[in-house]
């Protein structure tokens, strides 16, 4: 981690930065060890804030005993709920920012064509289960429903779907990737979008809380992210 660290301090001409993640942690090594070599970075000044990404509640819990984790990074989205069963809670208790990736849905809920028989063989989403022929069918009806409902209101759906993400909670912070300025001017319209408590209603009825088909990752892309329900 040193190694790694410093390096990146190298690359980037700084002294330190803001928030240092560990992604996927390493299961054979205690949470309460790796905290305790990022508290070190902390004192050194290397780094500002320590965040952890794809962890569970519980381990959330064991490093804040170590040191304040600033900030957790997990999949957050319209289809993919599992947050709301603790980690949300749990960051909100410890006062961490949660930061949700994939707030779009991997590019579902925008005005983009997704077709996973037309993805090429490298592509992520290929092996993901929600986009298997058997899934992505029924998703895709929910899917649509909820592009024509963002529409109606005046929305891209990129938008309406970041600022569901932004309406669940004050420490909630989306994180979408985008490769084009266009797409990233779309995702920032969220934060000019006040949902109701009717659009809220509206939203839940059209895609009920775990409404997916199919598991988000493949068993080989699971790996050592942390599920806990």
């Amino acid at each position: 981690m040193r190694t790694c660290l410093e390096g990146s301090l190298t690359r980037l001409g700084v002294d330190h930065v803001d928030l240092y993640y560990v992604h996927r942690r390493d299961h054979a090594i205690p949470i309460e060890k790796v905290m305790h070599t990022m508290a070190q970075f902390v004192k050194e000044g290397k780094i500002g804030g320590i965040g952890l990404s794809e962890i569970a509640p519980h381990t959330l819990e064991r490093a804040s005993k170590i040191h304040h984790v600033r900030a957790v990074q997990n999949e957050y989205s319209l289809w993919t709920r599992l947050p709301e069963l603790g980690m949300i809670q749990a960051c909100k208790r410890f006062g961490t920012a949660f930061v949700a990736f994939s707030p779009v849905g991997r590019g579902v809920f925008t005005d983009g064509v997704v077709e996973p028989s037309e993805m090429p063989s490298t592509e992520w989403r290929k092996a993901m289960p929600r986009f298997q022929p058997e899934n992505w069918p029924a998703n895709l009806g929910y899917i649509n429903k909820f592009k024509a409902y963002a529409h109606k209101r005046g929305w891209t759906p990129a938008a309406l779907a970041n600022a569901w993400v932004l309406a669940q909670g004050d420490h909630i912070i989306p994180i979408p990737g985008t490769r084009t300025a266009a797409h990233h001017d779309e995702n920032l319209a969220a934060s000019k979008i006040v949902l109701t408590a009717a659009d809220l209603a509206a939203i839940e009825e059209i895609l009920p809380a775990s409404f997916a088909h199919g598991n988000r990752y493949s068993v080989e892309q699971q790996g050592s992210a942390e599920q806990y329900c």
